[in-house]
């Protein structure tokens, strides 16, 4: 698995690899130099001011000959000085190149990633979103693609850096002293095996770290969106109690991670003091020996220091490159959902026809909330659904949009099987208002207008008109530039269910579904929203789905569902002088109204 997401982790970085290795080699070329600075020190204190002739590797006695020998450079103290400072400009030159082509590389690939991960998102069916938690998904959208960013921009580096380190500084030390060198090279195996060990122990708490702060993100997120809710029923109490308990949970988690980096750094930190102390004290020995010279051994020390901490410095590598894995590892979880098919592909015929169920079969999961569903719905009528809670209403709307498909049977408009139509076709020639509209953070112009990507005035004033909401608009200061609240939290119920109609009206729709979406509003405005839709309705199909029979009375024809079938159908009168469910229902309802005027 962590070699999958390793290799995924590489494929995000398709398309800014060569700035990536210009970085490394960049790198390359200054670690070299930072190797090259003792080496300068070792003759400025051996031949230079001791005075004992020239013993350098030979990839480094080239400048001293270049510039005149030793002699020269006695005679002009200020070489060496010129050399470290050339040295050290020209490290902060590449430097420089690197850290510009390493961040070019890092951020172009992650911006690429979550273009990628928010498209693919936006293309998965409505049966991912219906399942998913949404804050488990803005955390994998948000923090794991940040957590790759991190490794990206500065933990692969990281890791080149320490094997450069290993290469490099194995070479030039072997050219000073071959058993100092083997001695430090053979005392890294302690502290890699100590880094290897702790990380595995470190991943499996990141991941269950992980996925407890999933369960964080979508507490707050629940609370924040029904923040009304929170408040009608005074549950903040409730609310954070479990904040606190979902919290707590975390902050174990992350103690349990954070406890055992701390053993971690504790552990090497005394390991690399201890081998550290030990290379010291037999390059004292050798020193003292006369096998290794004053200048030899300072560069030596440097280059242990130089060597060590960074090799150290591994564990925070394994720490992120842990955290990496547990993070790819979720984000292709995304990626390997399967994508809605026929989106954009397929017919696109004619839509104000008759819609068709023949043998419809649909259910949840294992739950048949639909069985041998039979119905004809009259183009450019207006038809209407009356059911109880669960009879099947609300999935019928669902599966007209291909939102989900049908196990059984055939859906089709015009004589068009709906599974030919190309989905972004059918769900743009059908609208739909929902029970509860979601509306954006944007001004009332936008909201309605929506579907239009300039929408005029005019037209968003008319498609409000015929929602009953223009009046209400023109009494904000604002007007239509009025921002309402997120999720239309500043409106009224009724207020942003007709904003919601207004806006289902804009543009040009075959068939427009109203899922009980004049429930929040007075029947007077329900009954003047009703008879603006038939004066602009023209060849358009309108379902309704209402428990109101005031609103379903005046439909062409009414169907009553229960259980996943249709047990009457026809006009208001026909199904009055049938007796069954729907005159029961009419009875009960016209009572409770009669009931109600006596008090009033």
């Amino acid at each position: 698995m962590k070699k999958d997401n390793l290799v995924a982790v590489l494929k995000y970085t398709k398309g800014f690899r060569l700035p990536m290795v210009l970085s490394f080699a960049l790198l390359a070329v200054e670690l070299v130099f930072a190797f090259i600075s003792p080496l300068i020190m070792s003759v400025t204190i051996d031949s230079v001011l001791g005075g004992k002739p020239l013993n350098t590797p030979w990839y480094f006695s080239w400048f001293v000959h270049s510039v005149g020998g030793i002699d020269t450079i006695k005679a002009n103290l200020w070489i060496m000085a010129a050399a470290m400072v050339g040295l050290q400009i020209i490290m902060g030159i590449v430097r420089f190149i690197r850290a510009r082509s390493n961040n070019l590389a890092g951020e172009g690939a992650v911006k690429t990633l979550r273009d990628r991960l928010y498209a693919h998102i936006q293309r998965l069916p409505f049966s991912f979103h219906a399942n998913a938690q949404t804050g488990d998904i803005i955390q994998r959208a948000t923090n794991d693609v940040d957590t790759v960013r991190r490794f990206i921009t500065n933990m692969m580096l990281e890791f080149i850096r320490t094997i450069l380190l290993l290469i490099v500084g194995l070479f030039v030390m072997l050219t000073l002293n071959i058993p100092l060198a083997l001695i430090t090279f053979f005392m890294v195996f302690p502290v890699a095996i100590t880094s290897v060990w702790f990380f595995n122990r470190i991943s499996r708490y990141n991941n269950e770290q992980e996925i407890v702060e999933g369960k964080l993100f979508t507490v707050i997120q629940e609370n924040l969106t029904g923040t009304r809710v929170v408040r009608a029923f005074g549950r903040q109490a409730h609310e954070l109690s479990k904040f606190d308990e979902q919290n707590e949970e975390n902050r174990k988690r992350l103690l349990k991670v954070n406890y055992t980096f701390a053993n971690l750094w504790a552990t090497l930190d005394l390991m690399c003091g201890l081998e550290i102390a030990l290379i010291m004290i037999v390059g004292i020995i050798l020193t003292v020996d006369g096998k290794l010279t004053v200048g030899q051994y300072t560069a030596f020390s440097s280059y242990v220091f130089l060597f060590f901490w960074p090799i150290r410095g591994f564990g925070r590598v394994l720490n992120q490159f842990s955290r990496t894995m547990v993070a790819v590892g979720r984000i292709e979880e995304i990626f390997h959902e399967k994508e809605e098919e026929d989106l954009d592909s397929g017919l696109t015929p004619d839509m104000s026809g008759d819609i068709c169920f023949t043998d419809v079969d649909f259910a949840y999961d294992t739950v048949p909330v639909i069985k041998k569903m039979n119905m004809t719905i009259k183009g450019g009528s207006t038809v209407a659904f009356l059911g109880g809670t669960g009879s099947g209403k609300s999935s019928l709307s669902l599966l007209l949009q291909r939102l989900y498909e049908p196990q059984a049977g055939t859906i089709s408009i015009g004589g068009t099987d709906i599974r030919d139509i190309k989905k972004t076709y059918l769900r743009n020639r059908i609208s739909i208002v929902l029970q509860e509209p979601f509306l954006y953070s944007k001004t009332l112009l936008d909201n309605i207008g929506i579907k239009q990507k300039s929408p005029s005035l005019s037209d968003v004033q008319e498609a409000a008109r015929s929602a009953s909401i223009d009046e209400d608009i023109l009494s904000f200061e604002d007007g239509y530039d009025t921002v309402v609240g997120e999720r239309g939290v500043t409106l009224s119920g009724g207020q942003k269910q007709r904003v919601a109609i207004a806006r289902a009206l804009m543009g040009e729709s075959d068939v427009l579904i109203f899922d009980d979406s004049l429930s929040a509003v007075d029947t007077k405005t329900d009954a003047a929203i009703r008879d603006a839709l038939t004066s602009r309705r023209k060849n358009v199909t309108t379902i309704i789905i209402s428990h109101r029979i005031t609103t379903l009375m005046e439909a062409d024809k009414i169907f009553v569902i229960q259980d996943g079938h249709v047990v009457e159908e026809g006009s208001h009168n026909e199904l009055m002088e049938i007796g069954g469910i729907y005159k029961r229902t009419y009875d009960i309802q016209n009572a409770v109204v009669e009931e109600g005027s006596e008090v009033l």
